[in-house]
């Protein structure tokens, strides 16, 4: 069986975290939902889910408060995606 792959990349700064992830998650189901004539691409199906479970487990509270960039105080890039147990986690990409 192949392994799902699936990473998304949130930007903060002026907004936290869970706000970048809520605004990600929503504007890839407007795709999803736009293409349902189409065949969505499966990445698009893995990061819609990577991003819900995400929302539903991250503890955002501890997140926010761990680090200036989580808050949205300061900008800047990380990297969702799984450990090797299917776990959604955050890598900070600068």
């Amino acid at each position: 069986m192949t392994e799902k792959k699936a990473s998304v990349i949130l930007k903060t700064g002026g907004h936290c975290i869970e706000t970048s992830a809520k605004k990600e998650f929503i504007r890839l189901t407007g795709m999803i939902l736009e293409s349902a004539d189409e065949a969505v691409p499966p990445e698009m199906e893995y990061n819609l889910e990577l991003l819900r479970d995400f929302l539903e487990t991250a503890d955002f509270n501890f997140l926010r408060s761990s680090d200036d960039r989580l808050s949205g105080v300061v900008e800047g890039n990380c990297m969702l995606s799984r450990d090797k147990n299917g776990v959604p986690v955050l890598e900070f990409l600068d």
